[in-house]
């Protein structure tokens, strides 16, 4: 440091960058340096360019480019599609917090009370004789819905929906963006349920569905008698069934 100065070195060093990347930055117009001497013309910055430098480079690692970060400084960059993308950017990564989560949670985790938000949904419903059956409707759903719509990444991808007294009866659901529209979109409403994980094959969610019922029956709370199966991890991640897991929902009246 000199006079209260960071060398370019010095800066660099303590964003964490390389000087190459400082020098960028000053093409760009984004920085210049504070002072330059020497033959060499030896650059120097205060504090506040080396914390403008930080906030740089935690933009870049948002996203944004060079361009949209010269903007933010000059009050010439529209904000909003940007906090639009980055709020798109923090529900992508709080899902994958969560499957982490469950991946390492006990198969004896307490059954929760959750609020399931309010959503928009591709669906079709089928006669079902197997989990065979199951898992060829609910790909080919899935493939239908992506073709057409698209998929919502702030949610789940897909998850079931049935009655307990016809179980075989099954509405197969993807996610879908909010502004969809047409032949088997459904906004399904916001509701309260309980839920419990499921590790396993398929075969053996009815085990776990009665741990549900039996739950609300100590408590006091009234299910509705349809359940959700929501599939976390499954034949696309793993070939050992007892790897799977599905997030078992009973929605309460």
């Amino acid at each position: 440091m000199n006079d209260r100065l960071f060398s370019i070195g010095e800066v660099a060093k303590g964003v964490g960058i390389t000087r190459k990347t400082i020098l960028n930055y000053e093409y760009k117009g984004l920085i210049k340096p504070d002072k330059k001497d020497g033959v060499k013309g030896n650059r120097y910055y205060t504090i506040d360019t080396f914390t403008q430098v930080h906030t740089i480079r935690v933009f870049q690692k948002l996203g944004l480019s060079l361009d949209e970060i010269r903007g933010y400084f000059s009050d010439t960059t529209d904000l909003l599609p940007i906090i639009q993308r980055i709020e798109k950017m923090r529900d992508d990564l709080n899902l994958t917090i969560d499957k982490l989560k469950e991946r390492i949670a006990s198969p004896d985790d307490n059954i929760k009370e959750i609020s399931v938000e309010m959503q928009t949904v591709y669906c079709r419903t089928y006669n079902c004789s197997s989990v065979t059956d199951k898992t060829n409707h609910l790909r080919n759903t899935a493939l239908e819905a992506l073709t057409l719509h698209g998929h919502d990444t702030s949610r789940r991808m897909y998850f079931t929906e049935y009655h307990a007294n016809s179980p075989q009866e099954v509405s197969f659901c993807v996610a879908v963006p909010p502004e969809s529209r047409g032949e088997y979109i459904k906004q399904l409403p916001a509701l309260n349920a309980i839920s419990l994980l499921h590790y396993g094959a398929y075969e053996n969610i009815p085990k776990t569905r009665e741990k549900l019922v039996s739950f609300a029956q100590q408590n006091n709370l009234k299910l509705s008698g349809t359940f959700r199966n929501l599939y976390i991890e499954g034949p696309p991640q793993h070939k050992d069934t007892s790897k799977f897991i599905t997030r078992i929902i009973g929605i309460l009246c």
